[in-house]
């Protein structure tokens, strides 16, 4: 039994279900709770806006949660490791309880910590918490579909209990108001704490496999936030979600293949800057600047990829079926790096996970684990199967609400009143097919 400890908050915003969390509290007679905004990350994800004001209210809404259970939440604006040397030495820690990292990140800043934590003689105990399945002891498996039948047999679905009592010492450190007043940050309007919560309970995953690829209807969980800060545990969004609609529906597919991401990570760590097929390392992308300018800027001319790009800039959000239209615009019909795309999404997703994103913008650009060849999504056909009455596209592109659909549809064929297309994608599909030769 530890006299005192620390619980290091990483992506797991939230006391119930957290394995690491109910374990320091069972083993230890005093839990610092802790969260650190570590600036190096940050500066890296540009995270300094939206992003980071709900992460704060996150911390907020959690800091509440631990009060109820007689305890306090201490945050820091700092690297981890100088924290954390403060601590232990400033009051006598035994050991830091933590849910394992096992993006690039994470592992990086999770290294310096164990350092520090063997230099100091403190116990750095870690847990695996935040996916469904023990996804490092599964074989190595390279396809999806392979790698998801033994995903189902390595489940661990039991949840554990929020603490009894979390028991801190009142300290003299800085508690979440007060970090927050120090951060630059925006304050989130679109996305809140609880919505989750309240998600989970009125989603129809029933209905998940038939709409979710439309654009026009709300037919997506928008959980991914929740699932990227871990306010809501995996088993608790499995649970609901199998009982509504069965342990082999749709979503749960969704919820395996972000682990299929960090699989392939674990086994083939290169993933984050070398594509994972060496057939496709020496593509010669032609990285237009002025292509990819009117690509961010939402200036491409297909009404399709411009609202979602703005969709992605107003709501740090974009749907799934929009994600892969973009990712295969960018790499398919402009021909520009897949690292751009990853980087791009990286300066603008609330949901951003390096590994999930390295793995999806991979899969688009055709240079990742996937059995078919070479994967082109034709933004004329995708608009009109997923965004039939232009509603998505009016939505975000409110100057063409006049305009009737197979206008909106198809700019190549119909002159709009609006940016002139950038490139032809028939005209580019022949060159597509070279490039990837």
């Amino acid at each position: 039994m530890y006299r005192r400890v620390i619980f290091w908050f990483k992506r797991d915003l939230r006391i119930d279900d957290n394995r690491a969390l109910f374990e320091a509290c069972q083993n230890s007679f005093e839990v610092i709770p802790v969260f650190i905004f570590i600036p190096s990350i940050l500066e890296r994800f540009k995270s300094y806006d939206r992003r980071t004001g709900f992460l704060i209210e996150s911390l907020k809404h959690l800091s509440k949660e631990i009060e109820k259970k007689g305890g306090r939440l201490y945050c820091f604006h700092d690297e981890p490791q100088r924290v954390f040397l403060t601590l232990i030495r400033k009051y006598g820690i035994q050991a830091i309880f933590t849910n394992r990292a096992f993006s690039w990140s994470g592992e990086e800043v999770e290294e310096t910590v164990k350092k520090l934590c063997l230099n100091e003689g403190v116990d750095f105990v870690t847990f695996n918490d935040n996916f469904l399945a023990e996804i490092d002891k599964i074989p190595y498996r390279k396809i999806y579909s392979k790698f998801y039948r033994y995903w189902e047999q390595n489940l661990r679905l039991t949840e554990v209990s929020s603490p009894e009592r979390i028991n801190t010492p009142k300290l003299n450190e800085p508690e979440i108001d007060i970090v927050a007043s120090e951060i630059s940050h925006e304050k989130n309007i679109v996305w809140k704490p609880d919505f989750g919560i309240r998600r989970l309970k009125e989603f129809d995953f029933n209905r998940y496999e038939e709409l979710r690829d439309r654009l026009d209807i709300d037919g997506t969980s928008k959980l991914s936030p929740y699932i990227r800060f871990g306010l809501i545990s995996l088993r608790k969004i499995y649970r609901v979600a199998s009982e509504a609609a069965g342990q082999d529906c749709q979503f749960i597919k969704e919820l395996a293949w972000r682990e299929f991401w960090y699989h392939i990570k674990l086994n083939f760590p290169q993933f984050k800057n070398l594509e994972f097929q060496e057939k496709r390392r020496k593509i010669r992308w032609q990285n237009d600047e002025k292509l990819y300018k009117a690509f961010i800027e939402a200036k491409t001319g297909y009404p399709l990829i411009d609202a979602a790009i703005i969709q992605l800039k107003q709501e740090n959000w974009m749907h799934n079926r929009a994600r892969m239209i973009v990712a295969s615009f960018l790499t398919k019909d402009l021909m520009i790096d897949w690292r751009w795309g990853e980087s791009f999404f990286m300066e603008h997703l609330i949901d951003y996970d390096e590994v999930v994103n390295v793995g999806n913008w991979q899969w688009n650009a055709s240079v990742g684990p996937d059995p078919k060849p070479l994967r082109i999504f034709n933004p004329i056909i995708q608009a009109k199967k997923f965004d039939p009455d232009c509603k998505f596209i009016k939505k975000y592109l409110p100057s063409l609400k006049k305009l009737p659909s197979f206008m909106l549809h198809d700019p190549l064929t119909h002159r709009l009143p609006y940016h002139k297309p950038i490139v032809n994608h028939f005209e580019r599909l022949i060159l597509i097919k070279k490039l990837y030769s």
